[in-house]
């Protein structure tokens, strides 16, 4: 069911989504790099995970709110949920055109393929200001969530 909590708690982390992708353009990757819709794409993400995670936390079992540790911590665990999803889908996309290039002519070697572009991608946003952007403001979205959650009961 539709909440203020979830409305807002999407929309935010959609946005902090937007930013996140945007400071792994600016600060990880090498100048002249055509990411395309990478940033869009991220942030649908956030859509979806803002209003199932924190939204759904920030919202309460029974629709009156939750305490602040709660949605904080599901600020943190969404933006954790991002990430691991992000990474994933990305990594699986690139083994995936990989292999109909034909670079691999075995399941096995595309599954070390994919498992090594996993390793390559979590290396290239272990940059503090993207995981310090991430977590931190998804902890502050949870807490604002959190309030909204509180003041709409």
């Amino acid at each position: 069911m539709p909440t203020p909590a979830k409305l807002v708690s999407a929309v935010l982390f959609a946005a902090l989504c937007w930013f996140v992708a945007d400071s792994i353009v600016r600060y990880t990757l090498e100048e002249g790099v055509v990411v395309g819709p990478f940033r869009e794409v991220l942030a649908a993400g956030g859509l979806v995970v803002g209003w199932r995670t924190i939204g759904t936390a920030a919202t309460g079992p029974v629709g009156r709110g939750n305490t602040i540790p709660n949605v904080i911590t599901a600020g943190v665990a969404a933006a954790f949920i991002l990430m691991v999803l992000a990474l994933l889908i990305h990594s699986f996309g690139v083994m995936i055109v990989e292999s109909l290039n034909g670079s691999y002519n075995s399941v096995g070697k595309g599954a070390s393929a994919w498992m090594g572009f996993l390793m390559n991608d979590a290396r290239t946003i272990a940059h503090p200001v993207v995981l310090g952007l991430l977590f931190g403001g998804g902890a502050l979205i949870g807490l604002v969530a959190g309030v909204v959650g509180q003041r709409t009961t």
